[in-house]
């Protein structure tokens, strides 16, 4: 199962004597042998450096951001090979690595400003990024054949 994020307590004086407030520790993995062979979305060995984070809590409505081959989840996903969830993020990955870094953002920043644009609306400029339709597509894709 994914990996729940556990609040860490204070464990004493801090800053200037205060004590520390609660905080959180993300924990992240590596996609296992099992995913490494279900997702077979990106190319095995960039999908051996994939970093899963688990962290509390995202802006608004999202649950997962892909930043290069960080995948940041702030929801418990299943670590069988199964989440449609991390297989879209996984889409993520292999255009982070096939544009480069720069190239993605600004592409996909300028999606979303074109989007923001022209509908006026956050979640329809969101949902018409090319690379959110292109992981969408082929996640819903690999969903349909694999499971």
């Amino acid at each position: 199962m994914g990996h729940k994020v556990e609040p860490r307590q204070g464990s004493g004086p801090g800053v200037n004597g205060r004590r520390e407030s609660r905080a959180w520790r993300p924990s992240w993995r590596r996609l296992n042998a099992r995913e490494i062979d279900a997702y077979d979305l990106i190319p095995g060995d960039l999908a051996r450096r994939v970093h899963v984070v688990s962290i509390p809590f995202l802006p608004g409505s999202y649950v997962a951001i892909t930043l290069g081959r960080f995948v940041c989840i702030a929801r418990d996903i299943p670590d069988d090979g199964t989440s449609e969830l991390l297989a879209h993020e996984l889409v993520h990955v292999g255009q982070w690595q096939e544009v480069g870094k720069a190239r993605f953002v600004l592409d996909y920043v300028g999606h979303f400003a074109r989007g923001l644009r022209e509908y006026r609306s956050w979640n329809k400029a969101y949902r018409g990024i090319a690379a959110e339709v292109e992981a969408r597509t082929k996640a819903t894709s690999w969903c349909q054949r694999c499971l």
